[in-house]
């Protein structure tokens, strides 16, 4: 995600990480896809959601969205919510997301995002 960007994972406070839930698509040892989930009270956010560029469109991203809902729902999660790129905004509308408000740019990553979000009770 970040090497098209020229961003650089050494140069971020990735310290929030510390209390988020990390999780992993693994294949034969190999990382194929990882999923970052932060939460404040019943609202979580998906950070991070990305899948190897190689192999988008095999399901992948969407086990670990569905695992990241399901770990929410059992920690008492109300609602998910996340700055999607809008390039990937058909694949979370396939999953029950709604976009919220309008396009905007992150600071640190310079392409279109919006905000989605999915009431998960």
């Amino acid at each position: 995600m970040r090497i098209p960007l020229y961003l650089d994972i050494y140069k971020e406070d990735l310290s929030f990480e510390k209390k988020s839930i990390i999780i992993g698509f693994f294949d034969n040892g190999q990382l194929l896809g990882v999923g970052i989930m932060s939460n404040k009270g019943s609202v979580y956010k998906i950070e991070y959601l990305c899948v190897d560029s190689e192999i988008q469109s095999s399901g992948i991203g969407g086990k670990l969205l569905c695992y990241l809902e399901k770990i929410a729902i059992e920690k008492g999660g109300e609602k998910i919510c996340m700055d999607a790129r809008v390039s990937a905004e058909q694949f979370y509308l396939r999953h029950g997301y709604k976009p919220i408000g309008d396009i905007f740019l992150l600071d640190y990553a310079p392409v279109q995002h919006i905000v989605i979000e999915k009431i998960l009770k």
